[in-house]
């Protein structure tokens, strides 16, 4: 970590990387250190890294991983076994000393007083950090931990190494009190209900596990907490812009390299990312949206003069979102799309649109427009309207043997009706394009128009 002198001075070589505990059961529990992604051009084909306890010559505590075992577009998080150390050392083989700006010889391990972990991630809390009330954290420490005022603790696991006992525990502050406050700053942290935090809000950005992808050349970071000092390397432009103490720190960083450290912290580096300048040419996949009727047969979207069975839709989406009804061309009502819920929407008409969005973009959207009539005379036409039309198919109804009857005057399309007879089926909307047809063609026939 940086040292006292963190409001002074800046060596971002001596920043920790992310340490976290995984695999948590009532008698087991294992450690990964996260790797920051690093250039591609500083690892060479046969570069790896070694991983092991500060020292401990027993190579069987030593962690050997290759290039190949690297992600280049995030961080990587590495086994380093299940035994509790201090500190661990970084070595590298056939790799570049400038691989130290991103990864540090030493990396503080697990402090056997005490040391805290979130729960939900399992990331260990760096010194000084912030802790808040009612959040859930793993404290893990050798030996036990007698019971504390304003403290929920739960023993979850206990698990010898040798001689010694290490204990995990769940911990929360049921309160905002002296004495909670105290407990977590047995193990360096701080209870607060202003916890620390560093965002990026402009302009567009990938986000990634410490690291923030971008292609502008001026970033603003939006920080909240009790902060001392936000700072940059190796860029020192670093300017706030605004100066309201009831307000939110706004930063501007000037991006004056490819990859830049942003750090924020009191005493210590409470949190840091990787600001990395490049094209944002990637494309995500967009969020799944499966659209159905209540046979389950997926609706296509786009535009449709066919009301979907029972005039009802069925959504399920992977995000939530919403939905939007329109009525020619009017909103008409909203809904909430829960992810991963079911939504069903009935009463559908034709005039109706429908939307469903997530975000501010249009993910699904289909129109029921009513079909104009055909006109009965041109066969070419008819046979393009009924013809080659995607969805299900269903059993043919005795109705198209009437409707073969009065379509006498068009071959192709009596050929057609007899081989879905045939068939024994039709597809749905063919069926009802050609419904609409022989009414078209039996009203001009007792008009007279025939």
């Amino acid at each position: 970590m940086f040292g006292a002198d963190y409001s002074t001075s800046h060596n971002p070589q001596k920043h920790d990387l992310p340490i976290r505990i995984t695999c948590v059961s009532s008698s087991s529990f294992r450690f990964e250190v996260g790797l920051i992604r690093v250039p591609v051009n500083l690892l060479s084909r046969n570069f790896s890294i070694e991983i092991k306890p500060k020292g401990y010559s027993d190579e069987h505590y030593a962690y050997v991983f290759t290039k190949e075992r690297l992600n280049c577009n995030s961080i990587t998080y590495l086994p380093i076994g299940e035994r509790p150390f201090e500190k661990y050392t970084l070595n590298f083989i056939n790799g570049s000393d400038e691989l130290r700006e991103f990864w540090p010889i030493e990396v503080n391990g697990i402090d056997p007083e005490g040391t805290l972990f979130e729960k939900t991630s399992g990331r260990k809390l760096t010194y000084d950090a912030d802790v808040e009330i009612e959040k859930e954290y793993y404290l893990l420490k050798r030996g036990d931990r007698k019971a504390h005022s304003g403290i929920r603790i739960q023993c979850i696991a206990q698990k010898k190494f040798g001689l010694e006992t290490w204990t995990l525990y769940v911990v929360s502050a049921s309160a905002f009190c002296e004495e909670a406050a105290r407990f977590f700053l047995d193990f360096h942290c701080r209870l607060t209900d202003r916890p620390i935090s560093l965002l990026p809000v402009w302009p567009l950005f990938v986000e990634g596990d410490y690291m923030i992808k971008h292609n502008q050349d001026n970033m603003y970071v939006l920080v909240e907490g009790n902060v001392a000092a936000v700072k940059a390397f190796p860029s020192k432009e670093v300017n706030r812009m605004n100066n309201n103490a009831a307000h939110p720190k706004l930063y501007k960083i000037v991006s004056s390299s490819r990859q830049q450290l942003i750090t924020a912290g009191r005493t210590q580096v409470l949190q840091y990312t990787y600001f990395w300048k490049e094209p944002l040419n990637q494309v995500g996949l967009p969020p799944a949206i499966i659209v159905t009727d209540l046979s389950g047969y997926e609706i296509a979207p786009g535009e449709t003069n066919t009301l979907p069975h029972n005039k009802t839709l069925l959504f399920k989406s992977t995000f939530d979102g919403e939905l939007i009804i329109s009525k020619n061309s009017c909103i008409v009502d909203k809904q909430k799309v829960l992810a991963d819920k079911r939504l069903e929407l009935d009463g559908l008409s034709y005039g109706v649109s429908v939307q469903i969005t997530i975000g501010l973009d249009i993910i699904w959207e289909i129109d029921f427009k009513k079909q104009q009539p055909i006109i009965a005379d041109n066969e070419a036409e008819i046979m393009k309207q009924i013809g080659n039309l995607s969805g299900v198919s269903i059993p043919a109804p005795h109705s198209l043997r009437n409707i073969l009857t009065g379509m006498g005057r068009y071959p192709r399309i009596c050929q057609w009706i007899r081989k879905c007879i045939e068939d024994g089926a039709i597809n749905e909307r063919s069926y009802r394009r050609l419904q609409g047809v022989y009414r078209n063609i039996s009203a001009n026939k007792q008009g007279g128009k025939l």
